[in-house]
């Protein structure tokens, strides 16, 4: 806690860091990551002057995009700080110059010098390939209802969680194997991907890998070195590495850097914070007294610290807490001229009743009737009731099919007798080319002997078209010669 953010805070800081972590030889092998604070880099400059100082990527994209909005610029301006080579950087600057010039200009301006934010620039001692300042943004998320509070209340908050914390992580490495969970999660997509890579020996310690793309890297496993660079700035095997590995025969979890072993996580963890009493049970020193910080109020008014929410976000919460309110609610109008609620001085000549609220119609009594109503949720179905319910809708569904397939047949069936029967009875129809005289005997005879003719027609097998035929002209032949005489 110090007064003010400038050069001289920052060396008082950073001077007590060096002294509690043993910082020897002008910082050489750490990095330190910085927002571009005010005075942070001047400080670092005097204090730290072998350690690498890198930018914080995902601020630099804030103000990037600020600039030059749109996704196809921010995924250009990722690509660029991600490359780990200094070909793929220039191919991609390039990229970045054809798609905005002004963008272009913007990166390479001297205040951004690309050895503090892009990877290729890197110092591959260091182990470490992060280019955002996400670990001390997610230590402020913890403690930032404490920031709030009293000096002493503060410094106690923090040391309770990071008692709490370290003995939390020291339960969850013991749980570990050999390595680390998130390098071994990274090792084993490596080795996954080193399926697509052909390595090449040539006799010695260095392998000549081809990628599925036909590229080539050269990888030495004495020097511990690839040519893409990811596993001299990481100390995790790439998957060029991985493929000459598994062509030897060995383990790639023998060549990952010990700073990702369980030993030396322990190690880190190995300390403790021991706990105290309260502050009421504390004793009084002779010492000075603690005061609080020197404070300069800035002219204008106070601006909120709280991040402004985006729309999204505050949807988001609004449904989420019921019990909070949603927004102002709109109240009815109320006349001037009379009072009623309802309408206006404009609309009064026309006496407008107040419109009901449906919401806060329902009163306490009314709630619980209908609480009384509800029928109780059915619980969730088991596995074997969801698969009996399957057999039971797919059993009904066969047996409407069948019931609608009978039908048909019935139908068809029918429809097909009918039409016989309206064929067999036409025949005598096509065959009345008798004589008058005979037709008349056919006239006066019988009822029961007409009756008996129909019977044995309808009874008669069928026969072809052509022998009806044949038959008739015959019996038309013979009436005709019978005539004559």
């Amino acid at each position: 806690m110090v007064e003010n953010e400038n050069k001289e805070s920052w060396i008082w800081f950073l001077e007590l860091l060096f002294k509690d972590l043993d910082i020897k030889e002008d910082g050489v092998g750490w990095v330190f990551i910085s927002d571009k604070h005010k005075g942070l880099i001047p400080a670092c400059q005097v204090v730290v002057l072998s350690a690498e100082i890198r930018f914080c990527v995902r601020h630099m994209w804030t103000n990037f995009i600020k600039l030059f909005p749109g996704k196809v610029l921010k995924d250009q301006m990722w690509k660029c700080a991600r490359d780990t080579t200094m070909p793929y950087y220039l191919k991609d600057m390039e990229e970045m110059n054809d798609l905005d010039k002004d963008a272009y200009k913007w990166m390479t301006h001297e205040d951004r010098p690309p050895r503090h934010w892009c990877r290729a620039f890197f110092n591959t001692t260091n182990n470490c390939d992060i280019m955002d300042n996400n670990i001390c943004k997610s230590f402020n998320a913890v403690i930032v209802d404490a920031r709030k509070k009293t000096h002493i209340t503060i410094f106690e908050e923090i040391r309770w969680k990071l008692m709490k914390r370290i003995q939390m992580r020291r339960q969850i490495t013991d749980k570990y194997d050999n390595i680390c969970l998130k390098p071994r999660d990274t090792l084993e997509k490596n080795k996954i991907k080193s399926a697509n890579c052909t390595p090449t020996f040539n006799g010695g310690d260095r392998f000549e890998v081809e990628n599925i793309q036909e590229t080539k890297n050269v990888v030495d496993l004495r020097l511990r070195t690839c040519s893409c660079r990811r596993w001299d700035l990481t100390g995790i095997s790439c998957k060029h590495v991985v493929s000459a590995i598994y062509w030897k025969r060995e383990a790639p979890e023998d060549y990952v850097t010990e700073c990702y072993l369980k030993k030396t996580y322990m190690a880190i963890y190995n300390n403790f914070i021991y706990p105290i009493n309260s502050i009421d049970m504390w004793l009084r020193c002779e010492g000075p007294a603690i005061l609080p910080p020197s404070y300069s109020r800035m002219p204008g008014r106070s601006k909120s610290t709280k991040r402004k929410k985006d729309q999204s976000e505050k949807f988001k919460d609004a449904y989420e807490n019921t019990e909070g309110k949603l927004g102002r609610q709109q109240r009815s109008l109320k006349c001037g001229f009379c009072g009623i609620i309802g309408h206006n001085k404009i609309t009064c000549h026309r006496r407008l009743h107040p419109k009901e609220n449906k919401k806060r119609k329902a009163n306490n009594e009314g709630h619980q009737i209908s609480d009384q109503l509800k029928k109780p949720k059915r619980p969730p179905m088991t596995l074997n009731e969801m698969r009996a319910k399957a057999r039971n809708n797919a059993k009904n569904q066969r047996e409407k099919y069948d019931v609608a397939k009978a039908a048909k047949l019935a139908a068809t069936n029918s429809s097909s007798s009918r039409v016989r029967h309206s064929q067999v009875g036409a025949r005598p129809v096509q065959s009345t080319a008798a004589p008058t005289s005979r037709l008349s005997q056919n006239i006066v005879a019988p009822t029961s002997r007409l009756a008996q003719s129909s019977v044995a027609l309808n009874s008669r097998p069928r026969q072809s078209a052509s022998a009806t035929s044949t038959r008739a002209s015959q019996r038309i032949r013979n009436r005709s010669v019978k005539g004559d005489d």
